[in-house]
């Protein structure tokens, strides 16, 4: 008997394996007819492909290469494991992904690292995501006795709505929560049937392990849907208030052990980082027509019109469940109507819709309780439901000024749900769901063609755009692969294609630039504060360019820039050694080298103290000498002459008044003028200027000279506040600000001059130490030296550790951002190595917590351990119908 029912079930299992996976493929068809007609991609022209292809190919990368968490190729260089955790560093599909790409890769010798197959692997792990997505979201639909037709069509409008396109196509990573929700829900129905809570841990450890910020989305949902399933307890459940409470308490601190990894992974990425904001001004209510409609044309989301027909079907309120995800759904399309509950996901912060897949969530799981129970409605009841929809839906066609093909279908649905009503007829329920999954998939279609392909046009998303001369041409790689043949392995280009700022990370070479939303906020600091680096644009997520300042170049080793011309602006130093041309093209590469290198190691005894050195010029001569360390130092530097009161300063369409600058026409501003004689000592000029525009709610700029600074406008979420600035610009007797009308806050703080004798004594030095990298260990063999200090130019970050011949070292943070550590004058070998600050603890906590959850889910569910008390346990008419056919 026991091996026919695991026959059985073995077969079910399989059957709804099959249908999930063949809805997955005809949800895709259309997007892979795309890819096989026009190359058309599966991922968003911006943070897709500057962000998305480029994170998992670096990280596949380094994981099948069992390098983890450190390398000097990632930005100016850090911990990529924990950069990234925000991303896929910490996610189980991307290992899920990783691993089947690895597996692949070793019968059917996959290209890994071409961004092309990274695109073209998105379709895949979309399809399989999907596919669990599905089968999750019936499995959960079935325990709460919702019958098959009504479960599978109410999965697939969860699994493929317009959130999971729009969270798929844009950041892959996104749509993993959108399994761990189902999962999750599905763990606390079965501790609460029939106390089994393994699976809630389970996916709550899965869920806090992927992503620490969908983590916090996660716990808003959960908890408020397990207060409601306390305060009004269901009369199946088997376990009561204080049970429920404790048990699963004790269960979700297992399962927080069990994720300890990836959730102070994350964590600790999120403090690590500095998201400064500019003061937030938040609307308190959307606008109806436009992005935030969830009825018609959203593009955050759109729900299917039946939510609105359940939701105005009082009659079914009486059902336990029913009423309970008719709360939360409403819930979710009150707050829906305010940017402010988008900042209450967000953590109070800036107001991203990204909590819209718990919408889609609670109104699927409606709509399948609406149509299990179709047999209670009679006509009336069904005519009242449908009023809104003949006001929503006539208004929003007329507000959006288009007619969606979709909409045809809400009749059709509306009169078979009136026949089954009237006749009970089963073949018009199977009907009846066959037309909601074939107007979802119109559905989803519309709203990639009105929405996606508006913001994302398919030529900037397509494979010929990945190879093209924007992204990663022929020409390109070529040039790259000729570069680093030439070059030191510790050399960094400073290069990037006209798509991303991570570029290296694709052509795999060491850069300066990196684009993503947690980084070490100490090159924050360092860019904004300590060196003052002006950026070409003011963005909180990318860091890039050295303000073509050459003594930052030498520093940090980079030794090669390429450009296009016309070069407009070019660090002091750098020589054209050769031009590459892109085919049929007229677009052309300049490669310059550095005339004025340094060595990637230097060992110094010349130590100045940082709280001594108050300007980025002396600090940057300082570094040059030797080695700036924060609290130490003898050392003194002769500070360079602000040339500012020998300056004569007028202004050109503009007037001052104490600090507020009016600027009455395009390109009018301060015009600073030298005296000739000045400017012939110096090749370089560091001007500071305190400047922030109090009238542009637009892109304006800051214009000296040859430097331009693009500014975002002044309610951008990712504008980065940094009034002062330093510019680098070419010695010259007039120095011309440019801005656009309007009102700034103004103030010249100073100029100073370089002539650069203390970067060419600098580049005399020879290069007497070896540095060799493998994985997370850096070795340096040192050539004769004094007692001192190795400094390195990378990054330093806690958590890392040096041996000098054996010996434990200190390892310090110097020339406030590189790594410094202190040697002897005999030292011959310096180990370094990184592992992110408690990580092995972290292990040790998941691995007794998975012993723990093992241990906890028997003793809960076959011991006497609070126990089970059936004597309340009540099932209605329905109940007893469906129970038998729960899979």
């Amino acid at each position: 008997m026991f091996k026919v029912f695991q026959s059985m079930k073995m077969k079910s299992t399989l059957k709804l394996i099959s249908v999930a996976s063949l809805l997955s493929l005809l949800a895709h068809s259309f997007v892979i007819y795309r890819l096989i007609k026009n190359g058309t991609l599966f991922t968003g022209k911006g943070d897709g492909i500057a962000q998305m292809i480029p994170f998992q190919m670096y990280l596949y990368n380094k994981f099948t290469h069992f390098h983890f968490f450190y390398d000097m190729d990632f930005g100016l260089g850090g911990d990529f494991f924990r950069s990234l955790s925000y991303y896929y560093s910490t996610a189980p599909l991307a290992y899920l992904n990783f691993f089947i790409v690895w597996i692949g890769d070793l019968f059917l010798p996959l290209n890994t690292t071409d961004p092309v197959f990274w695109a073209n692997n998105q379709f895949v792990i979309s399809i399989i995501k999907l596919t669990l997505i599905i089968i999750a979201t019936y499995k959960l639909l079935r325990y709460i006795n919702i019958n098959r037709f009504s479960s599978m069509t109410s999965a697939f409008l969860y699994g493929w709505s317009t959130v999971y396109f729009f969270f798929t196509f844009t950041w892959s990573f996104f749509s993993d929560v959108m399994l761990w929700l189902p999962l999750t829900i599905l763990g606390l129905e079965r501790f609460f049937h029939e106390r089994k809570i393994g699976l809630f841990i389970i996916a709550l450890a899965l869920t806090l392990h992927s992503n620490f910020y969908f983590s916090y989305y996660e716990f808003i949902f959960v908890l408020c849907y397990f207060i409601y399933r306390v305060a009004y307890p269901k009369q199946t459940d088997c376990v009561n208030r204080i049970q429920k409470i404790t048990l699963a308490a004790i269960g979700a601190i297992i399962a927080l052990g069990i994720a300890a990894v990836g959730i102070f992974t994350g964590i600790s990425s999120y403090l690590m980082n500095d998201r400064t904001i500019p003061p937030l001004h938040i609307k308190p209510f959307i606008d109806m027509v436009g992005f935030y409609n969830i009825f018609y044309d959203g593009y955050y989301v759109v729900i299917c019109f039946i939510t609105v027909i359940a939701l105005m079907t009082f009659k079914l309120y009486h059902h336990y469940m029913y009423r309970l995800f008719a709360t939360i759904t409403i819930l979710f399309m009150v707050g829906s109507l305010s940017p402010l509950f988008d900042s209450f996901f967000n953590g109070f912060s800036i107001d991203q819709r990204r909590w819209t897949y718990l919408l889609v969530f609670s109104s699927a799981v409606l709509i399948a309780h609406y149509l299990n129970h179709l047999k209670q409605i009679d006509v009336k009841s069904l005519l009242i439901s449908l009023i809104p929809i003949c006001i929503i839906y006539p208004v929003s066609m007329y507000g959006h000024e288009k007619l969606l093909i979709w909409l045809i279908f809400i009749p059709i649905i509306c009169i078979l749900i009136l026949i089954y009503i009237r006749t009970h007829q089963q073949k018009f329920f199977i009907t009846m769901h066959l037309m909601i999954i074939m107007m979802n998939l119109f559905f989803v279609h519309d709203y990639v063609t009105e929405q996606m392909d508006t913001l994302h046009p398919a030529k900037e998303h397509d494979i010929n755009f990945l190879n093209s001369d924007r992204y990663n041409s022929e020409t390109q790689r070529t040039m790259i692969h000729d570069i680093k043949q030439n070059i030191p392995t510790s050399d960094r280009i400073e290069w990037q294609t006209s798509s991303t700022h991570n570029t290296p990370m694709y052509q795999q070479f060491n850069g300066t630039k990196l684009y993503a939303s947690i980084f070490d906020q100490d090159i924050l600091k360092f860019y904004d504060q300590e060196l003052n680096i002006t950026m070409p644009t003011d963005s909180n997520s990318i860091y890039y360019s050295l303000g073509e300042r050459t003594n930052l170049y030498s520093l940090f080793n980079v030794n090669t820039t390429i450009r296009i011309p016309p070069v407009t602006t070019l660090p002091f130093g750098m020589q054209l050694e050769k031009s590459y041309h892109e085919p049929n093209s007229k677009k052309q590469y300049d490669i310059f080298k550095n005339q004025y290198t340094l060595p990637f190691v230097r060992v110094t005894d010349q130590v100045y103290n940082a709280s001594e050195l108050t300007t980025p010029i002396d600090r940057e001569h300082a570094m040059l000498n030797g080695v700036v360390l924060d609290g130490k130092g003898t050392q003194s530097i002769q500070p360079a002459e602000n040339l500012l009161s020998k300056a004569t300063i007028t202004y050109q369409d503009a007037a001052l008044t104490q600090d507020k600058l009016v600027v009455t026409k395009e390109n009018g501003g301060s015009r600073i003028h030298l005296p000739k004689s000045i400017i012939k000592q110096y090749e370089d000029l560091y001007v500071s200027i305190s400047i922030e525009s109090k009238t542009y709610k637009d892109y304006h700029y800051v214009w000296l000279n040859e430097i331009y600074q693009s500014r975002k406008p002044l309610d951008d979420d990712y504008r980065r506040f940094n009034p002062t600035i330093t510019l680098k610009v070419k010695a010259n007797e007039l120095l011309e600000l440019k801005l656009k009308p309007g009102e700034y806050t103004y103030k010249l703080n100073s100029i100073y001059g370089e002539d650069y004798h203390t970067l060419k004594a600098a580049a005399q030095e020879k290069n007497k130490h070896q540095f060799m990298k493998n994985n997370d260990t850096m070795t340096i063999q040192l050539g004769p030296h004094k007692k001192g200090y190795a400094v390195l130019p990378i990054p330093y970050l806690k958590g890392m550790t040096a041996t000098v011949d054996g010996q434990k070292s200190e390892v310090q943070e110097g020339n406030y951002l590189m790594t410094a550590i202190p040697v002897s004058e005999h030292a011959k070998t310096i180990i370094l190595r990184y592992t992110p600050p408690y990580f092995h603890l972290m292990q040790c906590i998941a691995i007794i917590s998975i012993i723990l959850a093992v241990l906890f889910t028997r003793v809960v569910y076959r011991r006497k351990i609070m126990p089970i008390n059936k004597s309340h346990i009540q099932f209605d008419q329905e109940d007893l119908q469906l129970k038998d056919k729960l899979i």
